[in-house]
């Protein structure tokens, strides 16, 4: 064999060792990969057989709020199936998932962050539906909704339970904990990052900036509160507000309209104000979180504290194998939708 055979050889050998095998291999960090791998994997298996599955079969209809919330149920368990594993597996402590205390002023400017979260993601919504009223685009249809009406005892239950508390708890302990957790200390990947994931999860198109917004603002409050709790505040805030302010802003059903023309100008003229009005809030309020934020990295400094360090994983770490995977689930899960 030539020296030139032999180098090459060397070549291609190292290549294989030092990028291919561990591309292929688990990394030995937590990453987000190995979470959008585990999650959207799951969440697009339990998609293959929800909408598989034939509803003749079934005592309920797909569309009822028992159909909706077993559906629910299902993908918020697979959220908190990875959680409990890759923390387990790789010995997160609660301090980077939860977070630590922001103290009580810090709780209730998470919850005033529902005010212009609402504003905003509402106003979106109604703009949203209107603009593709004008360009004459059809709604984008929605997988998972229930279209009966409940108002016993038990359903009312039921719908507080599935729709309220049981999302805003797994989905913001998976996107704002452990998701935030494992990706690099940067405030614009934690903010975004987050958002994004969270707002693909739905699959919902017709609420897809709706949903951005939200989540946008609930990673900004995580951020800067470090606090998952405070980041469910934030949403539960969203809920009440939303509730409180019905009168003057509510979400159009596009079901309602079938053309622009059609298109309540009320609406249309309160939703551009509401917008302009929670961006105006969203500010004066990150300016009080930033507050928070300062203090506690004051008080990091003069008491030694490591509950504020980050995870420290390199960034090469996130782009194994199995991010592709996640990537490729994820899309799935919007292509079969």
């Amino acid at each position: 064999m030539s020296d030139h055979q032999k180098r090459g050889n060397l070549t291609f050998m190292s290549v294989l060792k030092d990028y291919v095998i561990p591309f292929l291999c688990p990394s030995k960090y937590p990453n987000l990969g190995i979470v959008m791998a585990g999650a959207f994997g799951l969440t697009f298996l339990i998609q293959m057989i929800w909408t598989g599955y034939p509803d003749e079969k079934l005592f309920y209809s797909k569309t009822s709020l028992i159909g909706y919330s077993l559906v629910t149920l299902c993908r918020l368990l697979a959220l908190l199936l990875v959680y409990v594993l890759v923390t387990e597996h790789y010995k997160i402590g609660e301090h980077h998932t939860w977070g630590r205390n922001p103290g009580l002023g810090g709780f209730f400017m998470a919850f005033l962050v529902g005010v212009p979260s609402m504003l905003i993601s509402v106003g979106v919504h109604n703009l949203f539906i209107y603009l593709e009223l004008k360009m004459e685009n059809p709604i984008p249809p929605q997988l998972y909704y229930y279209v009966t009406s409940e108002k016993s005892v038990y359903g009312i239950l039921l719908l507080l339970v599935m729709v309220v508390i049981f999302p805003i708890l797994i989905e913001e302990l998976f996107f704002r904990g452990l998701v935030y957790a494992v990706i690099p200390d940067r405030w614009w990947l934690r903010i975004t990052i987050p958002a994004i994931l969270s707002t693909l999860f739905a699959v919902n198109r017709l609420e897809l900036p709706a949903l951005l917004v939200i989540g946008i603002c609930c990673s900004i409050v995580r951020y800067y509160t470090d606090n998952t709790l405070a980041s469910c505040m934030t949403r539960i805030g969203y809920f009440c507000f939303r509730i409180l302010l019905a009168p003057i802003l509510s979400l159009q059903d596009p079901d309602l309209v079938q053309n622009a023309i059609d298109y309540d100008r009320t609406t249309l003229y309160s939703s551009i104000i509401g917008v302009s009005l929670g961006i105006v809030m969203m500010l004066v309020v990150i300016r009080q979180l930033r507050t928070v934020r300062y203090l506690q990295k004051n008080e990091d400094i003069r008491c030694g504290s490591e509950d504020g360090k980050p995870l420290a994983i390199p960034l090469k770490e996130h782009f194994h194998v199995d991010f592709i995977i996640g990537a490729a689930f994820l899309a799935l899960c919007w292509i079969m939708s």
